[in-house]
C-alpha cells in the first residue's frame, strides 16, 4: 500500500501548476507542530488555525480555481470529506485565488461541503507560512496539529488506500513506514 502511495505522489509532484511566487525558507517540518496562522473565510473574518484543526487529523488543500491539476482533484477531496467521520478528520481548502467571488461560484458550482478559506494571491498564508509554490499542495496534520506528510498535485484522495492510510495517522499520529524488500 505504501509503495502505491508513493509512486502516486511522485506522479502528483510532477502534475502541480507552478506559482509565480518563489519557494521561501521558513515552510513547515515533518514531525514537527503544523506553524500556527491565520485564516480568512470568504466573508472576511479571521480563523486560528490551531483551533480550527485541534484534535482531528486535517487534510488541508491548497488550491485556486484557475489550476488545471486543482480543478481535477476537487471531487476526490469532496468524497473524502464525505466519506470520513467528522469527528475525527477535516478536508480544509485554502484558495489562493485572488477574487474571493471566483471561489464563492466554483464552490456553488461544485457543492463543496468543506471549509474554504481565502488566501488573496497566497500572500498571507500559502507562501510565506506554508512555503507553497505549486498548486495544489496538500497538508496532512495529525491530530496533535504535527505535520505528517505533503503531497504535491493531485490526488486521488477517496481511494481506500488513502482512507486506510489516514486511519493509521489518526490511530498512531504518524505515516505507515515504508519497507523495501531486500534490505
Amino acid at each position: 500500500m505504501r509503495k502505491w502511495f508513493g509512486i502516486i505522489m511522485l506522479g502528483a509532484f510532477l502534475a502541480a501548476c507552478s506559482a509565480d511566487e518563489q519557494r521561501v525558507s521558513t515552510q513547515p517540518v515533518k514531525g514537527q507542530p503544523m506553524p500556527r496562522f491565520q485564516m480568512t473565510t470568504l466573508d472576511g473574518k479571521q480563523v486560528n488555525s490551531h483551533a480550527q484543526f485541534a484534535g482531528k487529523v486535517i487534510v488541508l488543500n491548497v488550491w485556486a480555481t484557475w489550476c488545471p491539476p486543482c480543478r481535477k482533484e476537487m471531487p476526490d477531496l469532496i468524497r473524502l470529506s464525505r466519506l470520513l467521520p467528522s469527528n475525527k478528520f477535516a478536508v480544509i481548502g485554502l484558495s489562493v485565488d485572488n477574487n474571493p467571488d471566483d471561489v464563492r461560484a466554483f464552490i456553488k458550482a461544485h457543492h463543496i461541503p468543506f471549509p474554504i478559506y481565502w488566501d488573496k494571491g497566497g500572500k498571507q498564508v500559502a507562501a510565506p507560512v506554508l512555503g507553497v509554490f505549486k498548486y495544489p499542495e496538500t497538508f496532512v496534520i495529525n491530530r496533535r496539529g504535527i505535520y505528517v506528510e505533503k503531497i504535491v498535485g493531485a490526488f486521488p484522495w477517496a481511494s481506500p488506500g488513502v482512507i486506510g492510510v489516514l486511519n493509521y495517522i489518526y490511530k498512531t499520529g504518524h505515516a505507515p513506514v515504508t519497507t523495501k524488500k531486500g534490505k
